[in-house]
């Protein structure tokens, strides 16, 4: 039955993502901008009528738009997505470019994604065991400012006081991989946004799986807070907060890419930068069905965790 609800999540997900090449590739086809004038770029050859139908053949931009999208997913199926047209990324494979700067932007979220939940988790418990007290104020009040502050603002503000002034970090800008403290930086502030939904989340559901009548029944026979909080509480109440995760995840997606550019991070995020600034359709349309796979596949792990916990939702 298990196997069976998640053959049916990863079916319904396929439309999905062909809904979305679609959109993406007719938006690339008959949106401003043409891949063949970029190729040529700004050279004495624009003019050249010849050459540019040549390119345009050459590349199957005269055919019609149903036959070139039926043509783009068998190359995706395939592997082959495509080679960048800007001069930066002329003759590379869009699919080398991806797999490049993936990892990267993998990385940078998960560290994100491990602060959120090691820290919006646990704040979230403590607020709720001590419901309308000082702590629990300062709790809520510290997620709706880490909030409220945009990135473009608390980027700056902690660079000049963490680098510059203080010195408590030596560098933040670049990338040496994963263990390195310039990823300090970028993955706090990546985390901070969203930390309202995970406390804010946790807080209601432990508050409101404590006024159940089991575990009222395990405080008569003498257990402990904290056994109470372990044993039979944070299992119900992490449901909806593992939720969260799916939308979670493609914030982190769209919220790195001001975050890369502005720490200097190879990522997707200063990939998408680039094809924009260059009008790069193939790598625009690869990186944009990239991360639309992302999310989808974020969210059927979600799915299939939320099932896990709850066998009921098998059999819906």
């Amino acid at each position: 039955m298990f196997l069976r609800y998640v053959a049916r999540r990863v079916a319904m997900s396929v439309p999905v993502l062909l809904a979305v090449i679609f959109i993406t590739y007719g938006m690339a086809i008959f949106g401003p901008g043409d891949p063949v004038a970029t190729m040529v770029g700004q050279t004495e050859q624009r003019n050249n009528q010849e050459l540019i139908a040549r390119l345009r053949h050459q590349h199957g931009y005269d055919r019609s738009f149903v036959v070139q999208y039926v043509d783009y997913v068998g190359k995706l199926v395939r592997g082959d997505w495509g080679e960048g047209v800007s001069i930066q990324y002329q003759g590379r494979s869009v699919r080398s470019l991806i797999l490049q700067a993936l990892p990267v932007s993998f990385q940078l979220g998960a560290v994100a994604l491990l602060i959120l939940f090691g820290v919006g988790v646990p704040l979230g418990v403590l607020a709720a065991l001590k419901q309308n007290s000082w702590l629990d104020r300062v709790i809520v009040t510290f997620s709706i400012l880490a909030d409220s502050i945009p990135s473009f603002v608390l980027a700056p503000v902690l660079l000049v006081f963490l680098v510059l002034k203080t010195h408590l970090i030596d560098s933040a800008i670049g990338w040496d991989g994963v263990f390195s403290q310039k990823i300090i930086l970028p993955a706090l502030i990546l985390a901070l946004s969203p930390m309202l939904l995970i406390v804010r989340q946790t807080r209601f559901a432990i508050i409101e799986v404590m006024q159940q009548e089991y575990v009222r029944t395990a405080r008569a026979k003498g257990l402990g807070a904290r056994a109470i909080v372990w044993r039979h509480v944070l299992k119900n109440a992490l449901q909806p907060v593992i939720t969260l995760a799916g939308l979670i995840a493609a914030y982190l997606l769209t919220g790195a890419i001001f975050i890369e550019q502005i720490f200097g991070i190879p990522g997707m995020g200063q990939l998408i930068v680039q094809g924009l600034r260059r009008n790069d359709l193939p790598l625009l349309m690869g990186t944009t069905i990239v991360g639309a796979a992302i999310v989808l596949i974020s969210n059927l792990v979600v799915d299939v965790l939320y099932a896990v916990f709850d066998p009921r939702i098998r059999y819906g």
